[in-house]
């Protein structure tokens, strides 16, 4: 009878727990469904913005352009990491944190945003290469926010303390499919076949191009971080649903198996019993 109880207790326990994770399913896939739509008008709009960065870069001489954009002397790179505040949403930050280790050296320096990557730097071997934490981000995610983040990162540029500035994020490519990426926000990456090819069509800036390209920098990237900051909010929330999908098949599953074994163990004590009543009339 105790083992009875047990099992009955574990069912209700499991019950209990497909009910939270159907319960976050639900709201995942209704956030997604959203957020979907947004993402598209979004990337959209980045679209057109890397159209005009291309062609100013193609309106541009080589010689002026590089001159515009010099190299910078120093040999340590920034990484924006883009993690999530909110856990049970697989193995979404892991892979980032795993892209991370993978690509980093002893001189980079790394801006987390989210309370899950600060939450994993606190006791890596990297922690001491975070130089700012941004954390309870949530649904607060704007071109604002982006724009104060690119801020920090083009002033350690212009102090020469960066070389580059890398952005770790995540990829959405289906609601199945998610995949952590590293992409080059700064300096622009050159298509050389292309640049300058343009210069002879009648195609007008005021002042010029290269004025028009030096003050546009800023926009150009917030648009970049805040498009693949989105990316990676939507695929936050296709791995969230992702996993309480499983967590409620896999709670299913295992109530089953559960209910066969309880019902198994109280036919076995109903014919106990029924044994026992039946040699007890014997005996009399």
């Amino acid at each position: 009878m105790p083992n009875l109880n047990g099992l009955k207790s574990r069912i209700n326990v499991i019950k209990n727990t497909e009910k939270i994770t159907n319960a976050m399913e639900l709201v995942s896939t209704s956030k997604l469904r959203r957020l979907r739509n947004e993402f598209l008008s979004i990337s959209s709009y980045q679209a057109t913005l890397q159209n005009i960065l291309n062609d100013l870069i193609n309106n541009i001489e080589p010689r002026k352009l590089y001159s515009i954009f010099p190299k910078n002397t120093t040999k340590g790179k920034l990484y924006i990491v883009l993690t999530s505040d909110l856990g049970l949403c697989g193995s979404y930050n892991y892979n980032i944190f795993n892209l991370l280790k993978e690509k980093i050296q002893p001189h980079d320096q790394i801006i987390i945003i989210g309370n899950k990557g600060i939450s994993l730097f606190k006791n890596s071997k990297l922690k001491d290469q975070v130089i700012k934490t941004i954390a309870n981000v949530g649904d607060s995610l704007s071109y604002e926010f982006s724009s104060s983040i690119i801020k920090i990162a083009l002033d350690l540029y212009s102090e020469n303390k960066i070389c580059a500035i890398n952005l770790l994020y995540t990829e959405f490519i289906n609601n199945l499919t998610q995949e952590a990426k590293l992409f080059q926000l700064f300096p622009f990456v050159l298509d050389k076949e292309k640049v300058g090819t343009k210069i002879s069509q009648l195609i007008e800036f005021e002042p010029n191009a290269e004025t028009v390209l030096v003050k546009s920098v800023p926009l150009f990237l917030t648009s970049a971080l805040y498009k693949h900051a989105f990316s990676s909010k939507i695929s936050e929330i296709a791995s969230r649903r992702n996993a309480m999908e499983n967590a409620t098949n896999n709670a299913g599953d295992l109530i089953q198996n559960l209910q066969l074994e309880y019902n198994r163990q109280r036919q076995s004590l109903i014919t106990q019993e029924i044994t026992e009543i039946v040699s007890g009339a014997d005996a009399t």
